[in-house]
């Protein structure tokens, strides 16, 4: 019961903390997303284990910029099986594993012209993790939940319209399942 509630609360501290902040002239808001290809680890006491298998991903996102240079964000991301996850679904006692859940995050950036900067998220993630094994001859679905740090570095490019394009490295390392995927997105400013 304690790791639910502790869960929403790290989701929830860095929204709270940012918004104490808040006093710039100008607020921003951003939408966008990413996709990507990655890798997951995946290991769990009851079930075995996945390790080193392929992923696409997918990360939805809204941001709330506080300065110039710092935000919040809040978003939610999903992955299923890439290419190579056939071949490790013949190995591996875990099969067909999927994770969506929800993220935020603090957001930092580091301008390095008027159009490009780098940029790093830190914060907590909340995955919902649906997986198939099969014991004594039967496939059977398992439904699992995990959280931890979510973390992403990467490079950006803005435009005068509004528009943004980008480049990320995601990295999350949950108790059972580790992320690490290579993204490229859009986002817009209104």
């Amino acid at each position: 019961m304690l790791k639910p509630v502790f869960t929403w609360l790290t989701l929830a501290v860095p929204a709270l903390t940012f918004s104490q902040f808040v006093g710039a002239d100008e607020s921003r808001h951003y939408i966008g997303g990413t996709l990507g290809y990655g890798f997951h680890d995946f290991e769990t006491k009851e079930h075995g284990t996945a390790n080193f298998s392929d992923s696409i991903t997918a990360d939805i996102y809204y941001r709330y910029m506080v300065n110039d240079n710092f935000g919040v964000e809040v978003g939610g991301m999903s992955g299923s099986g890439g290419a190579f996850s056939i071949f490790s679904d013949i190995w591996h006692d875990v099969k067909s594993l999927s994770y969506r859940g929800v993220r935020t995050s603090a957001y930092g950036k580091l301008p390095l012209s008027a159009s490009n900067s780098l940029y790093a998220k830190a914060g907590a993630t909340h995955q919902w993790i649906d997986y198939d094994i099969t014991q004594d001859k039967d496939r059977l679905g398992v439904s699992e939940t995990d959280s931890g740090f979510y973390g992403a570095i990467g490079w950006e490019f803005r435009f005068n319209n509004g528009l943004g394009l980008n480049a990320e490295y995601q990295y999350v390392p949950m108790s059972n399942l580790t992320l690490k995927s290579y993204n490229v997105g859009v986002n817009y400013a209104f």
